[in-house]
């Protein structure tokens, strides 16, 4: 091979270049050597050993130097016009290249500006100033991960649970068609078919953080004719698909002002697209989990809702919008994520809803509308959050994306079934397109791990005037859960993703050390946590407790049942509080170090053990603090939960305060009593916040990165 197209690139490695048309890249010797082995791949996955092997060509290669090779080469391949990483990360698997020429279409929103224009008129508020937006779905799996720390990996449906009762079928799928439908920077996801399947609708979170929605013909993205997009989008406010009204072309939408303080639900009618009208459905509360529903005499909005904050326990509601009085139809639960996706049926009368309890197992229910009674079909084999639910035509079958393959489940026998998807494909979500056939996203955990996180140190974080922001990782992959040694100010334990695993590192002296030696990808290292003497840091990784002991360097097993997050040690530095799971039930545990005994202390579910500086041990429940006393009856509520879904639904002590946070940049500080300290917003999606102990005016952030995500149609059939 001499020349060859690349997407936008035309790679000639005779004179070891790139160049576009209107401009020419000279690329090193090993760059073009391995570009060169990638393009003659295309498509394939290639693996860590096989470039070694072909382009090193020697015994042993430091994985550093593999890293920095493709992150050099995915900088070189940077392009304006992709819409994503060219070379892509397959968690245990290796790297592909991504270069498929597409042409990107024009956008006619003139329709949608007039639209918005009126109907901002009718409800005007003061904007708020510019921040951040975070993909509100995608951070779901964040807070799996942050919160509630037991993580199965990427595979909903991995190889050992293919054999369990409830999984009856399992079929291979061959795909006959599988094309790219969208070419913008950022997130696309959530796709969204209209009931008459002629209407595809998306979210579209771009790089500098706003978020629209996007609506176009589905026909036009299959024959290849040029493409009309109606773009919801307005200056200073986020929009956010939530569902098509059954038998009709009408788009729920969720519109949330950049400060968080406005929030409705509106109805968009596209039954003459391109043209629509739009009309205002209720108010809301902000970016909660799952998604709403509208009835199909428009007379019911039917939502997942928490007074716990984001992320607290969800309840499922349904709201008559003739008087506005509000039902509860499932209560949250005490722990737990509670109801979170929702799906109608497309003559309206079933509503589909997945329950997550403590465990994390998703739970597939429906509800009657007519005889408002509730039926359980099946619980999914493994602990992850299913991005949606979508029902056959006929109404027979619920289909639940999983990754790595695509759930059917039968409404009437309640026989689960597999479809497993080829290795290089990603259904995070789907939206049905005819039989056989669906538009999918990748938007799914390893899509958010990978690459989506960064570190962040601020100075002065309340303090405008003086803060300062200085990013203290700038590896290619994603840097989460730094936690700074109490006793040297200058070293920080964190975990990073940077060669297609989760790695334990150390900071110290301006240098980053690998701790760690994990190969598998299961999930990310979280719950870093120093012993108060420096001497130990506990981490968390597939739901296991280990050690690390710094003067030994050395790994050391403690808890290897699945079971197990959050730990924070004892004052005394004898043992840790943990977070246990068991039989479905999320409490404390205190663990001692010299015996390995394990006493449960809390009896009504419990989370994110903390002390306060005179060691008096809190923990979390649905939003709500409470002072530990014999993990019964007896334990004192200190503050309660709220139903302002700014703030995450748990909180960190620091100084007998309490900090909370929002994903878009909110922090606070609140005494005890509940009396606001102090609070502002930073520009940045949060994934968490992290105390240095030796400076009270610094903060360590973990930052959510937009990913490149495009939207795929497929089309597949059995396996003979």
């Amino acid at each position: 091979m001499e020349t060859k197209q690349l997407g936008p690139w035309i790679f000639n490695s005779a004179d070891f270049s790139i160049s576009d048309n209107t401009q020419r890249i000279e690329l090193e010797p090993l760059l073009c050597k391995l570009l060169a082995y990638f393009a003659d791949n295309a498509g394939r996955i290639v693996s860590r050993q096989q470039l070694v092997d072909e382009i090193w060509q020697q015994s042993f290669v430091d994985d550093n130097a593999i890293n920095r090779a493709i992150s050099e080469l995915r900088k070189v391949l940077q392009h304006p016009t992709l819409s994503q990483s060219p070379i892509k990360t397959h968690h245990r698997k290796g790297y592909s290249l991504q270069l498929v020429y597409a042409e990107t279409k024009n956008i006619d929103a003139t329709e949608t500006e007039q639209a918005h224009s009126n109907l901002s008129a009718e409800n005007e508020k003061p904007p708020g100033n510019r921040r951040f937006f975070i993909l509100a779905v995608g951070i779901v799996l964040l807070a799996i991960a942050s919160f509630t720390f037991f993580w199965s990996g990427n595979d909903l449906v991995p190889a050992e649970a293919i054999e369990q009762p409830n999984l009856e079928q399992r079929h291979k799928l061959s795909l006959t068609t599988q094309q790219k439908v969208t070419w913008f920077k950022g997130v696309e996801s959530r796709p969204l078919m209209s009931p008459n399947k002629q209407l595809l609708a998306y979210g579209h979170a771009q790089a500098d953080g706003s978020m629209r929605v996007l609506v176009r013909k589905a026909s036009a993205m299959i024959s290849g004719k040029a493409i009309q997009e109606i773009a919801i989008e307005q200056e200073n406010t986020y929009y956010v698909p939530h569902s098509w009204q059954p038998k009709s072309q009408h788009l729920l939408v969720q519109s949330l002002s950049r400060d968080g303080q406005t929030c409705n639900y509106l109805n968009y009618d596209f039954s003459r697209y391109p043209n629509f009208t739009v009309s205002q459905v209720s108010d809301c509360k902000g970016f909660l989990l799952g998604n709403a529903q509208l009835s199909e005499d428009g007379q019911w909005l039917y939502q997942s809702t928490t007074n716990g904050g984001m992320y607290g326990s969800n309840a499922l509601v349904g709201t008559n919008l003739t008087n506005n009085n509000t039902q509860v139809l499932v209560a949250a639960p005490e722990t737990g994520l509670g109801v979170v996706m929702l799906a109608l049926s497309p003559d309206g009368s079933k509503l589909a809803y997945e329950f997550m309890s403590e465990s994390n197992h998703p739970e597939i229910f429906i509800y009657d509308v007519q005889t408002r009674e509730h039926q359980r079909l099946a619980a999914m084999p493994v602990r992850a959050l299913v991005m949606g639910i979508d029902w056959s035509s006929d109404q027979s079958t619920l289909y639940l994306p999983g990754t790595n393959a695509i759930l059917t489940l039968n409404v009437k026998t309640k026989a689960l079934s597999v479809l497993q998807l080829p290795e290089d494909v990603i259904a995070g979500e789907l939206t049905l397109a005819g039989e056989n056939q669906a538009y999918i996203s990748a938007l799914s955990s390893s899509a958010i791990t990978e690459n989506a996180m960064q570190l962040i140190k601020v100075s002065f974080p309340f303090d405008e005037s003086r803060r300062v922001f200085t990013p203290i990782n700038d590896a290619a992959g994603s840097a989460i859960s730094p936690e700074l040694s109490p006793v040297q100010p200058n070293r920080y334990a964190f975990s990073a993703n940077w060669s297609g695993n989760w790695q334990l590192w150390l900071h110290d002296k301006g240098q980053n050390r690998q701790l760690t030696e994990f190969s598998d990808a299961h999930g990310p290292i979280t719950s870093v946590c120093w012993s108060s003497d420096g001497r130990f840091i506990a981490f968390v990784k597939a739901g296991n407790l280990y050690l690390y002991d710094i003067e030994q360097h050395l790994v050391i097993p403690k808890l290897e049942n699945n079971d197990i997050g959050q730990p924070q040690w004892l004052p005394d530095n004898s043992g840790m509080v943990l977070t246990r799971l068991q039989h479905d039930n999320q409490n404390l545990w205190q663990l001692d170090l010299a015996s390995n005994a394990l006493t449960q202390l809390t009896f009504g579910g419990a989370n994110q053990a903390q002390f306060d500086k005179q060691g008096q041990l809190y923990y979390h429940r649905d939003g709500r603090l409470i002072r530990y006393v014999d993990g019964k009856r007896s334990d004192i509520d200190v503050l309660n939960a709220d139903d302002n879904s700014t703030y995450v639904a748990v909180s960190k002590l620091r100084n007998n305060e309490q900090w909370r946070y929002g994903i878009f940049g909110h922090i606070q500080r609140r005494s005890l009593t509940g009396e606001v300290l102090q609070q502002t917003q930073l520009p940045y999606q949060l994934v968490g916040i992290h105390f240095n102990p030796a400076n009270q005016d610094e903060l360590y952030l973990s930052v959510f990165t937009t990913p490149e995500l495009a939207l795929e149609f497929i089309q597949w059939q059995p396996v003979p």
